[in-house]
């Protein structure tokens, strides 16, 4: 699957989208700019009054009545107000505004009720890479710290769900390390084994999964032949579940700093997707991560 078939913007893609926080105007101009190309709906959530901002960029009238403000006296009352209105299913999709991290992996972990099948969140980077053949998913590279192997489990499942409703079929999954072989003093690749043997004995079609698998020998087919790798989907992964964050977030920075990636991010395995995407991300990655939340939302 290529990458801008998950960020194509289209008229016909709605949705509520909830906005933590969104008087600040980089938010505000990735709002718009989604709001022209959809027909979705913005419910913003705010202690300051956004309207003036949003005026300031000369709108049509019409855009305006699909903006809803809603302004409060404290956070609390913000955040009970968002949360019973994600709840009710008021609204569809949750992101993050202007608003520290750590707040909002708060308020999301303290609403036991957003959770989704299997009760676990983890954050996916989807990725377009110039020279990899196809989109490229990573998790977990900013949400989940250290997993543990039932932990990591979970995660595969959550990627599971994703894959197929962006329309997967079949999830080619690599497990990554340092390493292409079990070794018991690289804790990666011991886990990778069992994780592996897990999922082999379920049985599931709609999955391949492998591992210990270096990054080369996951995405690089030239690599696979040359070290003569015997794999199912080696060079031709669909997903990277990474050791931990340790791992994940500087390959992914490097992937986008040097790899000159394209990159569209979620918070999944809640009932609805959360945009998450870092404060420096581009408004791009910004717009591309919230298309792609309407999308699977659809």
């Amino acid at each position: 699957m290529q990458y801008k078939h998950l960020v194509e913007p289209n008229q016909t893609l709605n949705g509520k989208v909830a906005v933590l926080f969104a008087n600040d105007e980089k938010i505000i101009s990735v709002l718009l700019t989604v709001l022209e190309q959809t027909d979705i709906e913005l419910y913003l959530y705010d202690i300051e009054d956004p309207t003036e901002l949003i005026r300031s960029y000369n709108i049509d009238s019409t855009l305006i009545n699909r903006v809803h403000i809603y302004q409060f006296d404290s956070e609390q009352a913000l955040y009970n107000t968002c949360s019973n209105d994600l709840a009710q299913g008021k609204v569809t999709v949750l992101m993050k505004g202007n608003i520290e991290d750590s707040k909002m992996f708060s308020f999301i972990l303290s609403n036991r009720q957003f959770m989704e099948n299997y009760g676990y969140l983890n954050h996916v980077v989807c990725l377009d890479l110039p020279h990899y053949h196809k989109h490229l998913m990573m998790s977990d590279v900013y949400f989940n710290v250290a997993p543990t192997v039932e932990e990591k489990k979970q995660i595969i499942k959550n990627l599971q769900i994703f894959a197929q409703a962006i329309g997967y079929k079949q999830l080619k999954l690599a497990l990554l390390s340092s390493v292409n072989n079990p070794n018991k003093k690289i804790f990666s690749a011991t886990e990778a084994e069992k994780i592996k043997l897990t999922f082999e004995r379920i049985g599931n079609n709609d999955l391949l999964i492998d591992g210990p698998l270096t990054f080369e020998n996951a995405t690089d087919m030239e690599s696979v032949i040359k070290n003569n790798l015997k794999s199912e989907i080696a060079g031709d992964v669909d997903a990277i579940v990474v050791a931990n964050k340790d791992v994940g977030d500087p390959l992914y920075k490097a992937l986008k700093l040097f790899g000159q990636a394209r990159i569209a991010s979620l918070i999944i395995g809640a009932k609805f997707p959360i945009v998450f995407s870092e404060r420096a991300a581009s408004k791009q990655s910004k717009i591309d991560s919230l298309i792609l939340a309407l999308k699977i939302n659809s």
